[in-house]
C-alpha cells in the first residue's frame, strides 16, 4: 500500500529534470544492431502497466556485449535498464518488461532504442516505438466514475444531509445562554450586539458574520472553477464535473465528522454556540484558498531563481508549513478576542476545527487536481481518499490546536489574560516546526518505500498517532480543568447566597 502513497507524493512535486549522461552517450550509436524486436500487443486497462518486449540480437564479437534499453523522454534520452549481455558470437533472446503510465493522453508513442557496446567501444543500436492506446483505461475509469455518481454519491449525500439536520436540531434545542440574556439568536448573527464591547470582540463577531462566511465560501468556489478549468483541458467536461463533485463530497465527510464531534464535545461541557465552530471551520476553508495563492506565487518566484532545482523541497519543508499555519492561526487569533474564547478547552477545539476545515479544501484540491483517478488509478485514488481524509485531516487539526490551546489557557487566567495574544507567535513557531517534521516524515516514508526498504509508510502515520495522542491528552486535562472551574464557580455562588441570607 505504501507504493501507492509514494506515487501520489511524487506526483505532487515539480519534476527535477537532470540530463542522463549515459543515456545521451548511448543514444549516439554509430552502427545498426542486428536485432529482431517484438512488442506485445496488449490492451492498456490499468496504470502503470508492463508491456513485454522480446529482443533477439546477434553479437559479432568474441566477448559478451552489454545490452541497454534507453528511452526518449522529450527533454533527452535516459537509460531504462541494463537488460543483460549478448552471448559471444551468437544470437541471444532477452525479454524485457517496459512499464508505461497514463499521462493524460489517449494515445501516445514513445521512442526506445536497444544499444549494445562492443569490446572495442563501438555502439550498436536499433530504434523501436511503443504505441500506447489508453482508451480502454479511460473508458474503465469513466464507467467507474459514472457508477459512483449514480450509487455511492446519493448515499453519501443523504448521510451528510442527515448529519447536518442532526447538528442543526441539537444546536437549536440546546442554545447557549450567553453572558447576556438572549445573546445568541438568529437576529444576533446578522446584527450582533457589539455596542460597548472591546474592538477585538467586534473582530471576532465579524469573523462569524453570515456575509463574511458567504465571501469566504465564494473564494473556495473559485478553487472549484480552477479545478474544472484544469481538468477540462485534459479530459471531457463530464469527467471534470463528476470528478470535482465526487472529490468534494469524499473530502468533506470526515472533516465534517471531526467538526461535529469537536462542537458537540464542547457543547456538552460548556454549551458554546455552533456559530463559532461553523465560522472557524469556514475560515479554515478560506485559509486553504489563501495558502494556495500565496504558496503558488512563492514557489513560482523560487523557480525563477538559482534555487529552482530545490523549489519542491523548499516548498514542502518551509513555504507550505509557514503559510498554511499562519493563515489558519490568524483565524484563531481573530476569534480569541471573543468572551466565549475563555479557556484551554475552547481554544483547543476551535483550533482543531479550523485545521479540519483547511484539510477539507486541501484534500479536495489534491484528489481532483493532483492525484485524480485518471492519474493513479481508481483503487489507488480511493485508498488515498481514505488515508488523507482520516489522517491528514487529523494532523491539520492538531497543528492548529497547537496554536489555539495556549491562547485559550492564558485567557482563562485573569493574571495572564492580557498576554494571551502574545502567545500566538511562539505557538505558531511550534506549529510550523511540527508541520515541517510531518512533511519530512512523509518524504522519508516515500523514499524508503520507493527504494523497497519498507513495504508501507511508517514514520508519517506514527507521527500522526503521536500528535493525536498528545491532542487527546490535552483534551482530557482541559476537560478536567473546566470541570474544576465549574465546581469552583458553584461554590462561590453558594457562598455569595449564604452571605446574603446572613
Amino acid at each position: 500500500m505504501g507504493k501507492l502513497f509514494i506515487l501520489a507524493i511524487l506526483m505532487s512535486l515539480q519534476p527535477l529534470v537532470f540530463a542522463d549522461t549515459l543515456g545521451e552517450e548511448l543514444a549516439y550509436f554509430g552502427s545498426l544492431l542486428d536485432a529482431d524486436i517484438t512488442i506485445q500487443d496488449r490492451a492498456l486497462a490499468e496504470s502503470p502497466q508492463d508491456i513485454l518486449v522480446s529482443i533477439t540480437a546477434i553479437n559479432p564479437y568474441s566477448e559478451p556485449m552489454p545490452l541497454y534499453v534507453i528511452r526518449n523522454r522529450g527533454y533527452g534520452w535516459e537509460v531504462v535498464k541494463l537488460v543483460g549481455a549478448l552471448a559471444p558470437a551468437s544470437s541471444s533472446t532477452i525479454e524485457l518488461e517496459v512499464e508505461v503510465r497514463y499521462e493524460k493522453l489517449s494515445e501516445k508513442s514513445t521512442r526506445y532504442a536497444v544499444v549494445a557496446r562492443g569490446e572495442d567501444g563501438t555502439l550498436y543500436g536499433r530504434y523501436f516505438d511503443i504505441v500506447e492506446d489508453w482508451h480502454p483505461y479511460e473508458n474503465g475509469i469513466q464507467e467507474s466514475l459514472t457508477f459512483a455518481m449514480n450509487t455511492v454519491l446519493p448515499v453519501a449525500v443523504v448521510l451528510l444531509v442527515v448529519l447536518l439536520a442532526v447538528v442543526a436540531r441539537v444546536a437549536y434545542f440546546s442554545k447557549s445562554p450567553g453572558v447576556d440574556a438572549g445573546e445568541y439568536t438568529m437576529k444576533s448573527m446578522v446584527f450582533p450586539e457589539v455596542q460597548g464591547r472591546p474592538f477585538e470582540e467586534k473582530i471576532a463577531d465579524l469573523l462569524i458574520h453570515p456575509l463574511i462566511l458567504v465571501v469566504e465560501l465564494l473564494c473556495v468556489g473559485a478553487i472549484a472553477l480552477v479545478m474544472h478549468e484544469t481538468l477540462s483541458q485534459s479530459g471531457s467536461q463530464q469527467d471534470a464535473v463528476q470528478l470535482i463533485i465526487l472529490a468534494g463530497v469524499a473530502s468533506f465527510i470526515v472533516p465534517f465528522l471531526y467538526f461535529a464531534a469537536a462542537w458537540y464535545f464542547e457543547k456538552r461541557e460548556e454549551r458554546k454556540p455552533l456559530r463559532f465552530f461553523g465560522g472557524i471551520f469556514v475560515w479554515g476553508m478560506f485559509a486553504a484558498f489563501c495558502s494556495l495563492l500565496i504558496s503558488s506565487y512563492l514557489v513560482g518566484q523560487l523557480q525563477l531563481q538559482e534555487l529552482a532545482p530545490y523549489a519542491s523541497v523548499i516548498a514542502i519543508m518551509l513555504i507550505a508549513p509557514i503559510v498554511e499555519e499562519t493563515m489558519k492561526g490568524l483565524g484563531v487569533l481573530f476569534m480569541s478576542g471573543h468572551h466565549e474564547y475563555n479557556d484551554t478547552l475552547t481554544g483547543l477545539l476551535l483550533g482543531f476545527t479550523a485545521g479540519v476545515g483547511f484539510a477539507f479544501v486541501e484534500n479536495w484540491f489534491y484528489f481532483a487536481s493532483k492525484t485524480n483517478p485518471f492519474d493513479v488509478g481508481l483503487a489507488t485514488w480511493a485508498m488515498l481518499v481514505v488515508y488523507r481524509s482520516f489522517f491528514n485531516s487529523l494532523a491539520h487539526g492538531c497543528f492548529t490546536a497547537v496554536i489555539s490551546a495556549p491562547i485559550g489557557y492564558l485567557r482563562s487566567n485573569p493574571q495572564l489574560k492580557r498576554y494571551a495574544r502574545f502567545a500566538f507567535v511562539p505557538a505558531l513557531f511550534l506549529a510550523v516546526t511540527i508541520h515541517s517534521v510531518f512533511n519530512l516524515s512523509a518524504l522519508a516514508d516515500g523514499f524508503a518505500v520507493q527504494n523497497n526498504e519498507v513495504p508501507f509508510f511508517i514514520f508519517n502515520p506514527l507521527l500522526i498517532i503521536m500528535l493525536a495522542s498528545a491532542f487527546f491528552l490535552v483534551l482530557v486535562l482541559a476537560t478536567i480543568d473546566e470541570k474544576k472551574r465549574k465546581v469552583a464557580e458553584k461554590e462561590q455562588e453558594g457562598q455569595g447566597k449564604r452571605q446574603k441570607l446572613l
